[in-house]
C-alpha cells in the first residue's frame, strides 16, 4: 500500500485497526484502497454508481466490497475496494464514507444501486434497489414464477402507462402481491418512476462483472489480491484511452455505444409516422407502427432534447438520454474518463521500508477453521433463473395461449 501511494501519487488508503496501549503492532480490521485514475475519472462518467461485495476464499475469511462507476460508452469504471471482516451496518457505513470523501467528494445528484442488504438500507438514507435483488425478495413472499416474472416487467417498463396495466395484472392474479408492490417506493425499483435517476442501469450486474474478473484473486492473499485490482485498472485505461482519443480523431459527437444505439433508433424510427401541431415549438405526435401507439413529443432546442411522454427523454437522434446523459455520452468527456496515467511499480528493494500504522498483524479471528479446498462457485438462487418472455398474443383475438393457426376465431 505504501508502494502505491509513492509510486502512483493521489492513490488514496485508509485503514482500520485495533491498536493497544503500549504495544507498537496493531491487528488488522479492514483497508480501503482507491486509485487516482479512477478518482478522476469519475467526474466524467453517469452520476450513478453500483455497489457489491463478494466473499474472500483464502486462508482468512472476509469480503471484498468494490464501488463501480459506468462511463459514456457503458463500461465499467471501477472505483474503490475495501477488505472487510463481513458484511454489516458498521463495515458497510465506513467503506460508503471513504467513497463519499474521497471519490464522490462534492459531487450531488449521485444514485447508489445496490441489493437490499439491511447494513447499507440502514447507513444510506436513500438508496436505489438492484431490480433483480428486489424481484428475488418479492418470490420468497409470495413462490409464484408468473408473479415474478410481472414484477421484473414491471420494474424495467420506462412507461408509467404500461407500469401501471402490469401491476393490474398482478392485481388480478394476488391482490396481496400488488399491494406488498405498491408498499415499496416506487422511485426505489422502478424504470418509469426513477426521474431518470438510475441512467437506465436497473441492477448491480456492473460490480458483479468486476467481480468475476476478480474471482481467482478471492483466493489469494490480501497484498496479491491488490495488486490484482491495479493491474487490472492499468489494463482498463491502456486499452480504453485510445479508443477515447481515436473517437475524438474522427469527430464523433457520441461514444461507440450510443452510436450504435442510435443506429439501431433510427432504423425503428423509420417505421414511424409524424403528426405535426406545431412546427416552430416542435410539438408533434409519434404514432408508432408496432401497436399504434401516440406519444405526445415536444421538442426543446434550447437543451438538445425532446420529451415523449411523461417517463423518458428522447434525443433529436432517437436514443434514449437526458441532458446530463449528454454529458457524460459526449466524446471528448469520454475520452477525459481514461485520460490519466498509471505508473508502474518498481522492485521491491526500492519500495518503502515502513508503514505509518506500524507494524500489521493478521486479525487470527478471521482464520478459517475448514480444512480442504473451498468452494469456488456460489450456489444458485432464485436471481439466476431467467425471467421467462412474455407469452406471444394470438393476431386474431389477441388472447394467449395459441396463435392464428390454432385460434377458434379464425374463419
Amino acid at each position: 500500500m505504501e508502494a502505491l501511494k509513492k509510486f502512483n501519487p493521489g492513490t488514496i488508503v485508509e485503514w482500520c485497526v485495533l491498536r493497544r496501549t503500549g504495544v507498537e503492532q496493531v491487528e488488522f480490521r479492514r483497508v480501503f484502497w482507491a486509485f487516482n485514475p479512477s478518482i478522476l475519472g469519475f467526474k466524467h462518467c453517469r452520476l450513478v454508481i453500483s455497489i457489491d461485495a463478494t466473499h474472500l476464499y483464502g486462508k482468512y475469511k472476509g469480503k471484498l466490497m468494490i464501488a463501480m462507476g459506468v462511463d459514456g460508452n457503458n463500461q465499467i469504471l471501477p472505483l474503490a475496494f475495501a477488505i472487510v471482516e463481513n458484511e454489516s451496518y458498521a463495515s458497510w457505513s465506513w467503506f460508503l464514507s471513504h467513497v463519499k470523501k474521497h471519490v464522490v467528494k462534492d459531487t450531488k445528484g449521485i444514485c447508489l444501486i445496490s441489493d437490499r442488504h439491511a447494513g447499507i438500507l440502514k447507513a444510506v438514507r436513500a438508496t436505489w434497489y438492484c431490480l433483480r435483488h428486489f424481484i428475488n425478495n418479492f418470490n420468497d413472499k409470495f413462490h409464484n414464477s408468473q408473479l415474478k416474472a410481472l414484477a421484473y416487467r414491471a420494474g424495467s417498463q420506462n412507461q408509467i402507462r404500461k407500469f401501471n396495466s402490469i401491476m393490474e395484472e398482478i392485481g388480478k392474479i394476488n391482490r396481496k402481491a400488488r399491494q406488498w408492490l405498491e408498499q415499496q417506493a416506487f422511485d426505489r425499483w422502478t424504470f418509469a418512476h426513477d426521474g431518470g435517476k438510475r441512467y437506465g442501469l436497473l441492477i448491480t450486474n456492473l460490480s458483479e462483472i468486476f467481480n468475476s474478473v476478480l474471482k481467482g484473486a478471492r483466493f489469494l492473499p490480501i497484498t496479491s489480491c491488490v495488486q490484482l485490482t491495479f493491474y487490472r485498472l492499468v489494463h482498463y485505461f491502456d486499452v480504453r484511452r485510445p479508443m477515447g482519443s481515436n473517437a475524438q480523431a474522427n469527430g464523433d459527437m457520441y461514444t461507440p455505444h450510443i452510436l450504435a444505439k442510435q443506429a439501431s433508433s433510427m432504423s425503428k424510427a423509420g417505421a414511424h409516422s409524424l403528426r405535426y401541431f406545431n412546427r416552430q415549438k416542435g410539438i408533434f405526435e409519434v404514432i408508432t407502427q408496432k401497436g399504434k401507439n401516440v406519444q405526445v413529443v415536444v421538442l426543446d432546442k434550447k437543451n438538445l432534447h425532446v420529451r415523449a411522454g411523461k417517463s423518458c427523454l428522447i434525443g433529436f437522434n432517437g436514443s434514449l438520454t437526458t441532458r446530463a446523459t449528454q454529458i457524460s455520452i459526449a466524446s471528448p468527456n469520454y475520452c477525459a474518463t481514461w485520460s490519466s496515467e498509471f505508473r508502474p511499480l518498481p522492485h521491491e528493494a526500492y519500495w518503502p521500508n515502513s508503514s505509518s500504522i506500524g507494524e500489521l498483524l493478521l486479525n487470527s479471528e478471521l482464520k478459517l477453521d475448514k480444512k480442504g479446498r473451498p468452494r469456488s462457485t456460489r450456489l444458485r438462487n432464485g436471481m439466476d433463473i431467467k425471467e421467462r418472455k412474455k407469452a406471444n398474443l394470438c393476431g386474431i383475438c389477441k388472447q394467449r395461449g395459441h396463435n392464428r393457426a390454432m385460434c377458434p376465431l379464425k374463419a
